[in-house]
């Protein structure tokens, strides 16, 4: 092998896992909002303008037909509407509708109470820090996908 502390690396990607579910709650396949449904109405329902699929894929990080998938399952719940875009008739964008902020307004404690948690528990300068050093992490990452 090349890198003689791969366990060490090993070791530390478990500790990634670990934090980010105990950090993301999850619901098992049912009636409820995922949280990654529940994080792609937050970015809609923040946005100051609708954004288009391509605009979503890039800020979540996920690919095309997940983005897909999520538009079509969250349009059938009737949380988001799709509106043609005015700059491209190829591209559509995506508001969010009434229903969906209900959703947001039901859920988003329950998604966010492990942060609530950390930020409570955390010296703020720590928990700023983290959170820095996690936008550096997935800006260094993204780069390398492309």
């Amino acid at each position: 092998m090349k890198d003689k502390n791969w366990t060490d690396i090993v070791s530390k990607q478990g500790d990634l896992r670990h934090f980010a579910s105990m950090a993301i709650r999850k619901f098992g396949k049912s009636e409820h909002t995922s949280a990654q449904e529940i994080d792609f109405l937050f970015r809609i329902a923040l946005s100051e303008e609708p954004l288009t699929p391509r605009q979503i894929t890039s800020a979540m990080g996920i690919s095309k037909t997940i983005v897909s998938r999520l538009t079509d399952h969250l349009e059938s719940k009737g949380f988001i509407c799709k509106e043609a875009s005015a700059s491209d008739r190829r591209s559509y964008c995506i508001r969010i509708t009434g229903a969906g902020k209900d959703e947001i307004d039901r859920m988003y404690y329950y998604y966010l109470d492990p942060l609530y948690t950390l930020q409570k528990n955390m010296k703020k300068e720590k928990f700023e820090t983290l959170f820095q050093l996690i936008r550096e992490a997935n800006e260094i990452l993204s780069s390398q996908k492309k």
